[in-house]
């Protein structure tokens, strides 16, 4: 009596077979979870400081990145790219015609008055304890970022009055696809961007 045991035989045919089932199963998931992540997107303020004595300061503080893709319906995250940075930022929709261009615009942006305006008691001065940021989220239209004057804000200082959990802030973008967002700081009239709603 042979003890040895046999491996029965498969037909190749069905070898082919079951691979092709299972590819068929592992691509749809593959691409679900693709497009589960294509569908959120983060903006981070990133900040650093060089400089040369007797020379210049150089504040490189902007969002990154500066444009950028969001499905319409999905969320866009606002937050730090690193815990060090101490200044409140916001992220404000804007017309593309009150984005400050030159350095006169800048230095007396009053667009950004309106926007410190809607987070913060006194629009005159910085976020600090005296002047905490009173309303993190503001909507004008309907809920989520869709028209100018909608509004986020992020701050992680608690030495200047930054309550804990306010370092990041998610979104829907409920603008319709084939919109574009312009967005600036209130508090940073050089850092904007735009949001291309897909």
């Amino acid at each position: 009596m042979n003890s040895q045991w046999k491996m029965p035989s498969v037909k190749p045919a069905v070898v082919v077979g079951a691979l092709i089932a299972l590819v068929a199963l592992v691509v749809p998931l593959a691409a679900a979870r693709s497009s589960a992540k294509a569908c959120g997107a983060t903006v981070k303020v990133t900040d650093h400081e060089t400089f040369v004595v007797n020379k210049y300061d150089k504040d490189e503080m902007r969002f990154v990145p500066g444009t950028v893709k969001v499905k319409s319906g999905c969320k866009l995250t606002f937050e730090f790219a690193t815990a060090d940075q101490a200044d409140p930022h916001s992220l404000t929709i804007v017309k593309r015609s009150d984005l400050p261009r030159t350095m006169d615009q800048m230095q007396n942006c009053k667009i950004c008055k309106q926007i410190k305006g809607k987070h913060v008691g006194d629009p005159t001065v910085p976020a600090s304890p005296k002047n905490p940021i009173l309303h993190w989220i503001v909507n004008v239209g309907k809920p989520g970022l869709d028209v100018p004057g909608d509004s986020i804000s992020i701050f992680e200082a608690t030495a200047k009055g930054a309550p804990p959990g306010h370092n990041r802030v998610s979104v829907v973008v409920s603008a319709r696809a084939g919109t574009t967002l312009n967005f600036m700081c209130g508090m940073h009239p050089w850092m904007q961007g735009s949001i291309v709603v897909t």
